[in-house]
């Protein structure tokens, strides 16, 4: 049996299809425009890593200049832990015993912070922190128009002092993430991505005047990074997205200068019908809820549709392809992509560096 690990040093199109890789050039590049941009409005950077689920990939982050990441689940979390990293923010709610034992238990590994909007949810979690004798760092999540989550600003010093007075928490500040926001048109996307600001601020003011004073600003995406970066509210930044790049944050989120850095291989498996050809590769490689994959290896192909294993392509007159012929697609989402593979692989000039497993592919709790 061929190990994944063996095809290091070898060409990526040795790697049987459908194969998921990443351009570590493309990837370098789309990380150093990010952090650059931190740099100069002193925002750190704590990327989300519900994309790229790989803690190998993580580590790339982190030596790019990353503080630490932002993950979506506890799962997320343990996952990264096992693979080395260990500064862990988890921007969302954590409720019920079972996900609160093992959150605590991730903060007896880890530097963890995880957002709260509720009384009783804190209590929870103070309660199994002191047990465990640890702390467990918290964010005060404030609503800044997803209305999904979060606070007030006039409540959230509330639940500051609530955090404060009780033990095995730590206060660290307030989030809010804007993601109602990412695919405005550019001038709507400035304008909103100031009124969140503002919100946000807001909420700062009031934590201040009530004697609390917010270490972590954390918030913005990768569809509005450049403004919530510059606005001068947050201080640490949630976009990670950017740094794989695919169809949505190019064509509908405007990523300005970011390559793409995330491809899928395919196969031609038959050229049976006029004017078209079948892929190996459907919806259970790509994933369809956003949208359809982009063929970049071969011009006058366009992917039509796609069924679970297969990819339906048509061709212009005169594009001809072969069976066994190889395609390299741009996934039109990366989070709907990346969690359906179980490893990822590094590759410069078309060899490959490295195989990184996806061991958070999956982590839903």
């Amino acid at each position: 049996m061929t190990h994944d690990t063996d095809f290091v040093g070898h060409s990526i199109n040795d790697v049987d299809t459908p194969a998921l890789w990443v351009d570590l050039d493309a990837l370098e590049s789309n990380i150093a425009r990010m952090v650059a941009l931190c740099g100069q409005h002193q925002v750190f950077w704590r990327p989300h890593v519900k994309a790229c689920k790989a803690p190998g990939l993580a580590q790339r982050l982190l030596r790019g200049g990353a503080c630490g990441v932002t993950c979506a689940k506890v799962s997320e979390a343990e996952a990264m832990l096992a693979g080395g990293v260990n500064d862990i923010l988890i921007a969302n709610v954590v409720v019920g015993m079972q996900k609160i034992s093992r959150l605590v238990e991730v903060a007896r590994a880890a530097r963890l912070a995880v957002a709260c909007d509720d009384e009783s949810n804190i209590r929870e979690i103070s309660r199994a922190a002191s047990e465990a004798a640890v702390t467990v760092d918290v964010l005060v999540d404030v609503n800044v128009g997803v209305n999904r989550c979060g606070v007030t600003p006039s409540q959230a010093p509330g639940l500051a002092r609530l955090v404060s007075d009780l033990p095995g928490l730590r206060l660290r500040g307030l989030m809010g993430y804007e993601g109602h926001i990412m695919k405005l048109e550019p001038e709507e996307k400035a304008t909103a991505s100031a009124v969140v600001a503002k919100i946000l601020a807001e909420a700062r003011d009031l934590l201040r005047a009530a004697g609390y004073e917010p270490e972590i600003l954390s918030g913005g995406g990768s569809g509005n990074y450049w403004h919530a970066a510059s606005l001068g509210t947050i201080n640490e930044l949630q976009a990670g997205g950017g740094a794989l790049m695919d169809v949505t944050y190019h064509d509908e989120m405007h990523l300005p200068g970011h390559q793409f850095a995330l491809f899928v291989n395919a196969q031609v498996v038959s050229t049976a019908i006029a004017g078209r050809v079948t892929l190996d590769s459907g919806w259970k490689t790509t994933g369809c809820q956003t949208g359809l994959p982009r063929i970049i290896s071969h011009e006058g192909a366009e992917v039509l549709e796609l069924h679970a294993e297969h990819g339906v392509v048509v061709l212009e007159d005169g594009v001809k392809l072969s069976p066994a012929e190889r395609v390299t697609m741009v996934p039109h989402y990366s989070d709907t992509t990346v969690l359906l593979h179980r490893e990822m692989y590094a590759v410069r000039d078309g060899k490959i560096e490295a195989c990184w497993p996806i061991t958070a592919a999956g982590a839903l709790r």
